[in-house]
């Protein structure tokens, strides 16, 4: 299970490189209850994120079983999610439209306990097509051939290393209170501005790695890793 992480890393970082759920945190955090709000936000972004994962997860399994040939479909998949990362690489270049785009919220002020879990579960749902670093991800767990109770503990790791620097956000917010607005304001522009640029080159990157994967294992029999 552990194995997997440093697979994880480089698809993190592709997933992580999105200003949509940085903005929602900055969104909860300028509310009457920035803490409590911004914490909630992130808690139903990650329960949806993992529950979906592992809806995604069972069904790709059973379409494995079904057809009594869970290898190679597990590498099939891996081709048509690269050919989806350079779809999106592509349409990212040409339109300069970022892999989600941020939502649109209400005043801050207005935002509630309840509303907050909810915008967090949302915004994930609503751009969960479009998610597909998360696809190879999953992808890479079932591949890695562990047993159920594994997997579900790598989906899990990984959607806590997804959630942790948004998490370091609320803590910073925390520690320096106003402070931190201008860093985070900083941050959530310069996060526009490279989104457009570096989220293709690392989409292309991660689907040349799966493809190679993918065409050693049909050419030999064997991952290539």
């Amino acid at each position: 299970m552990f194995r997997l992480i440093p697979i994880f890393i480089p698809i993190l970082i592709t997933d992580i490189i999105n200003p949509v759920l940085f903005a929602a945190v900055l969104y909860g955090l300028g509310s009457r209850r920035p803490y409590l709000n911004s914490v909630l936000m992130l808690l139903g972004w990650f329960l949806a994120y993992f529950i979906t994962g592992v809806g995604l997860a069972l069904g790709l399994e059973t379409i494995a079983t079904f057809l009594k040939n869970p290898r190679p479909i597990d590498f099939y998949i891996e081709t048509v999610v690269a050919l989806l990362l350079i779809w999106l690489a592509i349409r990212i270049m040409r339109t300069g439209e970022r892999q989600k785009k941020k939502p649109e919220f209400e005043a801050a002020a207005s935002l509630t306990a309840l509303g907050s879990f909810g915008t967090g579960a949302s915004i994930n749902l609503i751009g969960m097509p479009f998610a597909i670093p998360y696809f190879a991800a999953l992808d890479q767990i079932l591949k890695a051939d562990i047993d159920w109770p594994s997997s579900l503990a790598a989906l899990l790791i990984y959607n806590m290393l997804y959630i942790f620097p948004f998490g370091l956000m609320i803590l910073i917010r925390r520690l320096y209170q106003e402070q931190s607005d201008i860093l985070f304001n900083k941050i959530n522009h310069w996060m526009d501005r490279i989104s457009a640029v570096v989220m293709p080159l690392l989409l292309f990157l991660l689907a040349g790695a799966l493809l190679a994967d993918a065409i050693y294992y049909f050419t030999t029999g064997t991952p290539l890793y």
